[in-house]
């Protein structure tokens, strides 16, 4: 539950399904809220959802086109491949989707990599995952829901998810808290209500408290201009340099008067 190295030797349960959570129906609508409203930013082209979770939400928002949906679980609709090794070439993705896939990764460095392998330049990526600043996070250090999800996963900050995006030559467009509740108690299970509950008030005045967060980020390409290189044995033609001799009017008017 607590921050650990990226890295994880042990293999990690991945959530095939938004109800595998707790509060699965109020983080799916808050989810697919936030990435409808991200959407303005996206192309309308090949979209890719990773992990189970990306099944299961609407992409008619911002995509013209059915998207390419891989899984580490056998689901309908889906490619079933390690999200480590993604069958698909070299930059033909136009944006990725990857909800709550990072924290259930043995090896995430190599899942981003992976994703950076196959989009294209100036492609968009859409990240989702919990605080572990939230004090939702703090009720996985109850016995009883240590091995249940979403705590049985490992917590990585959005600072440090910018940091490792950054470090692959990313440009974070947008960055956002979201879903207000703390995703433990019974009354979390059920829709969004009208009216909010008092963890969504105490969130609305302190952002960091906030269950989960959502990054938005683009591939950036920077073009390196090859410099022009001169032979070493060249020698540089030189031009005269132009000279004007004028004619000293006092000299010509003592030559007069000697005649």
């Amino acid at each position: 539950m607590l921050i650990k190295p990226a890295y994880s030797p042990a293999k990690l349960p991945q959530p095939d399904s938004w109800q595998s959570f707790v509060c699965g129906d109020y983080m799916r609508e808050h989810t697919q809220w936030l990435m409808n409203d991200y959407g303005r930013r996206l192309r309308c082209g090949t979209t890719l959802g990773l992990g189970g979770l990306a099944a299961e939400l609407s992409y008619q928002a911002f995509s013209l086109t059915a998207p390419v949906l891989v899984s580490p679980a056998a689901k309908a609709n889906t490619i079933q491949a390690k999200l480590e090794h993604l069958p698909i070439k070299n930059a033909v993705v136009d944006q990725v989707v990857m909800p709550f896939v990072l924290e259930y990764s043995r090896d995430p460095h190599q899942v981003l990599r992976e994703v950076n392998r196959v989009l294209m330049d100036d492609g968009y990526l859409f990240i989702c995952g919990f605080n572990p600043l939230s004090p939702a996070m703090l009720s996985g250090w109850l016995p009883a829901n240590r091995k249940r999800l979403p705590w049985s996963g490992r917590y990585f900050s959005a600072f440090r998810i910018k940091d490792w995006l950054q470090l692959l030559g990313y440009e974070i467009v947008q960055h956002d808290y979201y879903m207000g509740r703390f995703l433990a108690t019974d009354s979390n299970r059920s829709k969004t209500s009208p009216s909010p509950v008092w963890t969504e008030k105490l969130c609305q005045k302190i952002p960091l408290l906030h269950s989960g967060y959502a990054i938005l980020a683009r591939k950036c390409v920077i073009l390196k201009t090859p410099r022009m290189r001169v032979p070493s044995g060249a020698a540089l033609s030189q031009r005269p340099v132009a000279t004007a001799t004028t004619r000293s009017s006092l000299t010509t008017s003592k030559e007069v008067l000697h005649d």
